[in-house]
């Protein structure tokens, strides 16, 4: 059994940002209102850097209870608030634009930056490269081995994939949006292969 190694570099085509609002305050009610009224105006704003309404997904949405301890004698936590999270996933084709996107969402009232990923739309043929790849340098290798041991080649008995090519790139972005590049995504393969040795 022999391992190949094929690695593909592409540029990524789709960039997914995932941000939101969170509002704490005593009032439940309050809460609500607020992150509501906020997220309405960033997804507004979207528009206007390009992204559409089917690019956009909720997430998630929680409502915590914010707690407090009590005076020494009391049992259990007084509630003194509640924290409000709504956070969306923002998809746009226009990788250059991420930059755009946060700033303007943040601009309209977003106060949370979780990541950014990059990935390609249609991996299948950068994956068939870095596989055919793959599959070359575990003969080569295997070739060698041959030839080290005094055999010689026989015919290919099995294959497999032992990496499912995945090519994303992400990152994080918690101290503000600042230049964001997609760079080029590493797709990589790897594949073992099986030989018989001629007498």
């Amino acid at each position: 059994m022999t391992t190949g190694t094929g690695r593909v570099r592409a540029r990524p085509d789709i960039a997914a940002v995932a941000l939101g609002v969170e509002v704490r305050t005593a009032s439940l009610a309050d809460a609500t209102a607020q992150v509501d009224r906020t997220m309405r105006d960033v997804l507004a704003s979207m528009k206007n850097v390009g992204v559409a309404d089917a690019d956009v997904q909720t997430i998630s949405y929680s409502i915590d209870p914010i707690a407090e301890a009590q005076e020494r004698g009391a049992t259990g936590a007084r509630v003194v608030g509640y924290r409000v999270t709504n956070l969306v996933q923002l998809k746009t084709r226009d990788v250059s634009a991420v930059g755009r996107i946060v700033d303007t969402a943040v601009g309209a009232g977003a106060n949370v930056v979780r990541d950014v990923h990059f990935r390609l739309d249609e991996p299948d043929a950068a994956a068939a490269q870095a596989r055919a790849l793959a599959v070359q340098d575990a003969h080569e290798r295997a070739r060698q081995v041959a030839a080290a041991a005094g055999v010689r080649l026989g015919r290919l008995l099995s294959t497999s994939e032992s990496t499912p090519p995945r090519p994303v790139a992400r990152m994080s972005i918690a101290t503000g949006p600042g230049p964001l590049e997609p760079g080029e995504l590493d797709l990589i393969v790897t594949v073992q292969v099986r030989y018989a040795i001629d007498d």
